[in-house]
C-alpha cells in the first residue's frame, strides 16, 4: 500500500519574489538619500555665502550734517539686516563732513582724498544738495544721484512780515532793493521797520545764506550765455544786488560768522521793527526743527533753491563693484516708504522732489558769498540821457525828462563814494555840430571838482538840462561808448548807461554801419557794457537790443517814466 503525505504539512516560500522586493526598497532608499544629499549640499552652499567667503566690506559714506543722524541710525538698521553683495558681508560706516568741505577736495584733486581731514574714502557721498555735484570732475559720479530727504530754503521772518512780504508778492529779484533802500519794508504797509535787514550766517552748517544768494544771482543774472563762477558776481545786474545785499540799509554788514540757529536765536528774542535784523535764510526743515517764537517761513517768489540731499554713488579709484552695489542697495534701503518715514518724522520731504532753482555749484556759491563778505568793486559808468523833443512828453505830473533826471538824482546821491559816475547827453548840434555834450566827465563821485564833490555836480547838472529838438543816438553812443573803453578802469564794471525815449532821427548814420563800427569797437581787454533803457514805445528796439548785445549789456524796456519802475531799474544798474 502506498504513502499519503499528511495533510497539515508546511508549505515552502518562494525566494525569487521576495528579492526583487528588497531590491526595489533598497533603491528607493538610495534615491531618497540621494535627494537628501543633495539638499544637504545646496544648504551647505547657501551657508557658505550667508557666511560671506570673502570676508566683510566696510563701505564708507559720507554724509552732510543736515541728515546725519538720520543716515546714522538707517547705516546701523541696514548693516543688521546682514546684508551681502558679492559674497562679501557689507557693514557701513558713516562719516559727518560738510558739503563745501567735502566738494572742495573733490575739486581740487580726486585722487588726493586726505582721511586724516576728510575721513574714509567714501563709497557714498550725501551732500545737502546737488550744489555740491555740479563741480565734480565728469564720471566722479555713477548713474544719476537720487534725493532722499528734501526742504526748501526760505526766510525765517516775523510773522507781519512774512504777511507783507507775501501780499507784495517778493521774489528772490526783490530782495536786494529791499536790504538797501532805507524805507524797504515801509514801502510794503511796515511803517518805522525801515529795510529788510536779512543777516546772512556763513559761519559752520550755514550753507543756506549760499543758496539764498545763488537764487538771487538766478534772478538778476542778465545775460543768456553761460559765464564761469568767478565772473558770476561780477556780471553788472548780479553785483549790483550782492553790493546791495552786503549791508543793512543801517550801513550794518549782512553777513555773520554766526551759525543760523545763533541768528535764529537772535531773530527769535529781538523781531521788533528797531531791531537790526528782520530775516534769516534757512531751511524749512530748520526752522520748524528750531521751535524759535514767533518767526515765520516766507518762500520768495520764484525758483526756490531745495537742499535735495542727493545720494551719490561714486566711481572712483578707491570704489569697486562691490562698494557701488553695497552704496544702491543702501540708497534703495533709505527710500524705502518704512525707512523714509524717519526723515519725514524729523521735518522733511522724501520722493523725487519738485524742480527748484538750478544748481549752480559750490563754487559759483563760494563766489557769491565771497563777493558779499568783500563788495565787488562798485562800476564805472557813463549815463547817456536822451535830452530830445520826445523827453518833453508829459508822464504823470511831469515830463519824461524831468521824470528821468529825478530817478538819476536818486542814485547819484546813493552810490558809495568810491562808484565812478559821468553824464553825458545827446539831442542834436549840443556842441557845435556834435550831438553830445559832456556835463560831467566820469570818475569817482567823491573827487573834489572845484568847490564841489563830482557828485553834488551830478546832481546839480542833472536838474539843470532841458529838452532839445531831434535825436542822434548812434553818433552819441559811438563817441560814448569810444571814451569808457579808452578810460576804462580795471577791475570793475564798466559800462554806458543809455537812456532814450525815441529812434535815431539822423539819416546820416544807417543803422548797420553803426552796429558794425561797434563791433569793431569792442575791445575783450577792456570790456565796457551798454546797458540800455528804453522808455515807452520804441521804433528803434531792433537796433538798441543789438546795441546791447554785442557788447554783453543789457536792453530794458520801461513803459513809463512815472512810477516805481524807472528808478528801480536805475538803483540795479548803477547803485
Amino acid at each position: 500500500m502506498g504513502e499519503h503525505r499528511t495533510s497539515g504539512g508546511v508549505r515552502g516560500i518562494s525566494k525569487g519574489p521576495v528579492i526583487a522586493v528588497g531590491i526595489v526598497v533598497v533603491m528607493v532608499l538610495a534615491v531618497l538619500g540621494w535627494f537628501q544629499l543633495r539638499e544637504r549640499i545646496a544648504d551647505q552652499g547657501v551657508e557658505a555665502a550667508d557666511t560671506c567667503v570673502e570676508g566683510t566690506a566696510v563701505i564708507p559714506v559720507t554724509v552732510d550734517p543736515d541728515i546725519s543722524s538720520q543716515v546714522t541710525r538707517m547705516a546701523a538698521d541696514f548693516t543688521a539686516t546682514a546684508p551681502v553683495v558679492r559674497d562679501h558681508c557689507i557693514s557701513l560706516e558713516v562719516t559727518t563732513r560738510e558739503s563745501t568741505q567735502v566738494a572742495g577736495a573733490f575739486a581740487a584733486d580726486v585722487a588726493s582724498w586726505d582721511e586724516s581731514i576728510l575721513g574714509p574714502a567714501p563709497a557714498l557721498w550725501i551732500p545737502r544738495s546737488s550744489d555740491a555735484l555740479v563741480d565734480l570732475p565728469a564720471g566722479t559720479v555713477d548713474g544719476t544721484p537720487r534725493s532722499v530727504a528734501s526742504t526748501s530754503i526760505v526766510l525765517a521772518v516775523p510773522g507781519v512780515v512774512a504777511e507783507a512780504l507775501e501780499a507784495a508778492g517778493i521774489g528772490w529779484a526783490d530782495l536786494p532793493r529791499l536790504q538797501s533802500a532805507p524805507d524797504g519794508l515801509d514801502t510794503l504797509g511796515l511803517p518805522g521797520w525801515g529795510g529788510l535787514r536779512m543777516r546772512l550766517p556763513v559761519g559752520p552748517e550755514s550753507d543756506s545764506s549760499a543758496a539764498a544768494l545763488g537764487a538771487v544771482a538766478a534772478t538778476t543774472y542778465d545775460s543768456p550765455t553761460p559765464v564761469s563762477a568767478s565772473e558770476l558776481p561780477r556780471r553788472s545786474s548780479t553785483a549790483t544786488a550782492l553790493s546791495a545785499l552786503a549791508t543793512t540799509d543801517r550801513g550794518i554788514p549782512s553777513t555773520t560768522t554766526e551759525s543760523t540757529d545763533s541768528a535764529l536765536g537772535s531773530l527769535s528774542r529781538d523781531s521788533a521793527s528797531t531791531s537790526d535784523v528782520h530775516a534769516v535764510p534757512v531751511t524749512e526743515q530748520q526752522l520748524d526743527a528750531s521751535a524759535q517764537s514767533g518767526l515765520t517761513a516766507y518762500a520768495p517768489s520764484g525758483s526756490t533753491p531745495i537742499a535735495d540731499h542727493p545720494a551719490a554713488i561714486l566711481a572712483t579709484e578707491w570704489t569697486d563693484e562691490t562698494s557701488r552695489r553695497a552704496a544702491a542697495q543702501f540708497v534703495d534701503f533709505l527710500r524705502q516708504p518704512a525707512n523714509a518715514q524717519m526723515f519725514v518724522d524729523s521735518g522733511f520731504d522724501v520722493g523725487d522732489p519738485p524742480s527748484g532753482a538750478p544748481a549752480v555749484g559750490i563754487t559759483a556759491q563760494r563766489a557769491l558769498v565771497d563777493a558779499v563778505l568783500d563788495p565787488a568793486t562798485p562800476r564805472r559808468v557813463t549815463a547817456l540821457l536822451d535830452i530830445s523833443g520826445s523827453m518833453d512828453t508829459t508822464e504823470g505830473s511831469n515830463t519824461r525828462l524831468k521824470n528821468t533826471v529825478a530817478a538819476l538824482d536818486q542814485q547819484f546821491g546813493s552810490v558809495i563814494d568810491s562808484s565812478e559816475l559821468g553824464l553825458w547827453v545827446f539831442s542834436k548840434d549840443l556842441d557845435g555840430t556834435r550831438a553830445f555834450r559832456t556835463l560831467v566827465s566820469t570818475g569817482p563821485v567823491d573827487e573834489p571838482l572845484d568847490s564841489r564833490t563830482r557828485r553834488e555836480q551830478l546832481i546839480s547838472a542833472a536838474g539843470e538840462v532841458r529838452p532839445a529838438t531831434a535825436t542822434s543816438t548812434y553818433e552819441a553812443v559811438t563817441a560814448a561808448f569810444l571814451d569808457a573803453r579808452e578810460t576804462y578802469s580795471p577791475g570793475k564794471p564798466n559800462s554806458v548807461l543809455l537812456l532814450t525815449d525815441g529812434p535815431n532821427d539822423d539819416p546820416t548814420i544807417a543803422s548797420s554801419r553803426f552796429l558794425s563800427t561797434l563791433s569793431e569797437m569792442v575791445d575783450p581787454t577792456r570790456p565796457v557794457t551798454i546797458d540800455v533803457v528804453s522808455i515807452g514805445t520804441n521804433s528803434d528796439e531792433s537796433t538798441l537790443q543789438s546795441m546791447s548785445g554785442i557788447t554783453d549789456g543789457s536792453f530794458t524796456t520801461v513803459g513809463s517814466s512815472d512810477g516805481a519802475e524807472l528808478p528801480d531799474l536805475l538803483r540795479k544798474l548803477l547803485y
